[in-house]
């Protein structure tokens, strides 16, 4: 969950502080539910899918799954008195007053690092003393930051981006004058992927490209509007009408960013041999000492003892000469071998040079095509791709489904037609995946891939929409879809391509979720 949407989320919860407050309620061993006197808040703490909400309803009394929710339950008693969110970043604070009673509670701090992979539940004292974690994190996982009971708390690394809820226009413009989009994260609070895309896919301007000129204004006022209300704009961009246009430019842009890192490897082989020949020339440039020093030995052979790894002879001008020699071999075999080793270097170098034209030649058409890429034309890229990317069995082959990613981090598979629709269904899905298809109409497979998690209702919702707009009840409002686990999907033998039977099916209403261009493939 991305800052924004997090400082969303705690905005909504910090309008109703201070309220009174139900008891905990833990529908599973990673959600963590507190009710208020208007709706409830709710954390859920299981990795990569960790984030905070405000929402409406909220399951009935429960009891725990870990020793950690029992120390809620026995400390985090009082009353929710605030929630901050620090700066932009991924880390809650919710902090609860003491609890009056035949034995008090002091006020505690609960402390949510809402950070993917490493998602953590942290309560402290009001002094900052760990009292315990979801997960404990000892020396042996991360030497430089535990959390453990009796630890004071050490939040995550400090970090410098500047706060777009602060920043005038202006200052957000000279900020991201020449660079793109895909830096955005690097310089501004709060924005990951699923906002960048958001934000890439409004302003109709690839990732990848430079903001300059007049793409600037437009940028700072698109993210004024992501600002203040980042999860209304992701909904009305997933239905704007280029969505289209630029998932075929951002195709190109991987088609470019391909190209560029194989002309660059080869180029880099091409340097590589080129530097070779110099090497095989500086060699061949000491093959005349080599027969000059095998020339000595032959002369001096019968006056010298043998078996030296090391002579210091008088060179025929009278000069000081220094021999290395295998002591291992006689004199004159040594002179031998330093005719050998002179007459190698000097054919190596010839073979070298004979390909350096050639060499030459390639480096100079890979160094142009590699700074010509971005004025190709989408057909001279392809011909460039077939060319220099590297192909692997199928790797041009289109997938028989559509692959999208909900915001709540679930694989979603669509499958493109009837053949399409069996291979998810009976070949990519498991037995606890959820299936969807719209209920009593020609239309797509749906498979949710649950990856041994529980699947959210949202995402069920999300993947339902899916279905919905990939049948023939596309451009219908209000579609009902079928949904179920997959073990409850089955064929027969003799059934026709995309022909199920399926049971204990649960059925949603939904309205299609159109231009739906945002597969990752």
């Amino acid at each position: 969950m991305e800052g924004l949407l997090i400082a969303e989320e705690v905005a909504k919860i910090a309008a109703l502080l201070p309220s009174a407050r139900q008891s905990w309620r833990f529908p599973d061993a990673y959600t963590f539910v507190l009710p208020l006197e208007k709706g409830a808040v709710w954390l859920y703490n299981r990795p990569p899918n960790a984030r905070i909400a405000h929402e409406r309803p909220f399951p009935a009394p429960t009891g725990s799954f870990s020793g950690f929710q029992d120390l809620l339950v026995a400390k985090a008693s009082g009353e929710l008195e605030q929630i901050e969110q620090l700066k932009l970043d991924r880390v809650v604070k919710l902090y609860f007053g003491p609890m009056k009673g035949f034995v008090e509670s002091p006020p505690v701090v609960l402390i949510a690092e809402i950070t993917g992979r490493n998602c953590n539940l942290i309560l402290t004292d009001d002094k900052g003393i760990i009292l315990g974690a979801a997960r404990d994190i000892r020396e042996d996982i991360n030497r430089f930051r535990q959390l453990r009971a009796g630890l004071p708390y050490q939040g995550p690394p400090p970090y410098e981006k500047i706060d777009p809820r602060r920043a005038s226009e202006a200052e957000l413009e000279t900020l991201m004058a020449g660079k793109s989009l895909a830096e955005m994260h690097r310089l501004i609070d709060g924005i990951g992927p699923t906002l960048k895309r958001t934000l890439s896919v409004y302003l109709g301007q690839r990732e990848k490209a430079p903001l300059a000129g007049d793409k600037l204004e437009p940028f700072s006022k698109g993210l004024r509007k992501l600002v203040a209300a980042p999860s209304v704009m992701i909904e009305e961009v997933l239905g704007l009408p280029d969505v289209g246009t630029l998932a075929k430019a951002e195709a190109r842009d991987r088609v470019v960013e391909g190209l560029e890192q194989s002309l660059k490897r080869q180029l880099d082989i091409c340097q590589k041999r080129l530097d070779d020949i110099d090497k095989n020339r500086q060699a061949a440039q000491e093959a005349d000492q080599l027969r000059y020093q095998a020339s000595l030995l032959m002369a001096y052979h019968q006056d010298l003892k043998p078996h030296q790894s090391q002579l210091k002879l008088k060179g025929f001008a009278g000069e000081d000469v220094t021999i290395y020699l295998d002591p291992k071999l006689s004199l004159v075999q040594n002179a031998e071998a330093l005719y050998i080793k002179a007459k190698k270097r000097e054919q190596r170098k010839i073979q070298a040079e004979s390909h350096e034209d050639e060499i030459v030649a390639d480096y100079e058409k890979l160094d142009n095509l590699l700074n010509s890429l971005e004025t190709k034309s989408d057909a001279e890229l392809k011909v460039l791709a077939d060319e220099y990317l590297p192909k692997t069995e199928g790797q041009f082959r289109a997938l028989p489904y559509s692959r999208y990613l909900s915001p709540q981090g679930y694989s979603v598979l669509v499958g493109r037609n009837a053949k399409g629709n069996d291979h998810i269904s009976f070949k990519l899905a498991k037995s606890e995946d959820m299936w969807l298809h719209v209920q009593g109409m020609p239309g797509s497979h749906v498979i949710i891939q649950a990856q041994k998690k529980p699947v959210p209702f949202e995402t069920i919702l999300y993947a339902a929409e899916l279905a919905a707009a990939h049948s023939k009840a596309g451009q219908s409002d209000n579609v009902a879809v079928d949904y179920t686990l997959k073990k409850h999907v089955w064929k027969l033998k003799g059934m026709p391509l995309g022909a199920v039977h399926f049971s204990q099916q649960k059925t949603v209403f939904v309205t299609p979720k159109r231009h739906s261009a945002l597969a990752e493939g």
